[in-house]
């Protein structure tokens, strides 16, 4: 790995459409073999006199693996596995918020975790993993991404709730009208459990998201089978996605030489407890649990 590959970008099927048109900026390294089986493929990308790592956490290619069988355990050890410590996810979540715009950026600083049945930590059979979640994300590297996007000039939102669901169905508007109660501005299916493996494993964890459509039942829309999302993206809509979507390459470059070399946030300390009762070592490997 190189020394300035300080940062890892785990992104959907879009942000590989993305890079793919800017094939000239990314190597291929391939998938990393873990403990919890073959991760989703790795990319080196290289800006200028920054480079960071690319996952596209549902396969090569475009939305291959869905949501609930994204093997989260074995992409998060993989980028351990190759010495990162900060890791951005990039997300296109609906938006709950009717203050929201669609193409507007978000980085939330809380999560709703309603997802069933996910391998959510990687001490399972041990007694390790009681550890906090607040902040739930990295406030360094958020402070990152919101320079990022200040210095772009993007409209952007620096806070909002984000509720995880297990799809890969889309949620009933009952359930939309729930988590909005629940204080929850948007709506996506990835950030659970990544977020916390992350933590897990002492890396920074942060997410740049931006809005792709309006929840099911925040406006009344027609539903039109075929089309992307059922109907719930309207053709101005789409386009505003795309556009918040090309700024990809862009923001993550600008995140990768923003975010400061050495971390002084707490993330790297999360397992701290453990190492002062004797309980873990230095070598990470020796902390994970059974399959």
């Amino acid at each position: 790995m190189s020394d300035d590959d300080r940062l890892a970008v785990i992104g959907g099927s879009g942000a590989h459409r993305v890079l793919a048109d800017a094939a000239d900026k990314c190597t291929r390294l391939g998938p990393v073999e873990t403990p919890f089986g073959e991760s989703s493929p790795l990319y080196r990308v290289r800006v200028g006199d920054v480079s960071f790592l690319f996952l596209p956490r549902h396969g090569e290619g475009g939305y291959q693996i869905a949501a609930p069988w994204v093997n989260y355990r074995a992409n998060i050890y993989a980028l351990k596995e190759q010495a990162v410590s900060r890791i951005l996810s990039w997300s296109g979540p609906g938006a709950i918020d009717t203050t929201l715009q669609v193409g507007q950026f978000v980085l939330p600083n809380d999560l709703l975790d309603e997802t069933r049945g996910r391998e959510s930590s990687f001490y399972k059979g041990t007694g390790l993993g009681f550890i906090r979640q607040a902040p739930v994300f990295c406030p360094e590297l958020r402070d990152a991404a919101a320079r990022s996007l200040e210095l772009l000039r993007l409209e952007h939102r620096d806070y909002g709730v984000y509720v995880c669901t297990q799809g890969p169905r889309l949620e009933t508007p009952a359930e939309i009208r729930r988590y909005r109660r629940d204080g929850a501005a948007l709506v996506g299916m990835t950030l659970c459990p990544e977020a916390f493996l992350a933590r897990e494993l002492e890396m920074c964890y942060a997410a740049v998201c931006y809005v792709t459509n309006y929840a099911e039942g925040v406006y009344e829309t027609e539903t039109r089978p075929g089309d992307l999302f059922g109907g719930l993206m309207g053709e101005a809509e789409k386009e505003a996605a795309d556009e918040a979507l090309g700024r990809f390459l862009e923001i993550a470059t600008l995140v990768a030489r923003t975010v400061p070399e050495e971390r002084r946030c707490g993330c790297g300390l999360a397992m701290e407890r453990y190492r002062k009762e004797g309980r873990i070592g230095d070598d990470w490997h020796t902390w994970i649990g059974e399959d």
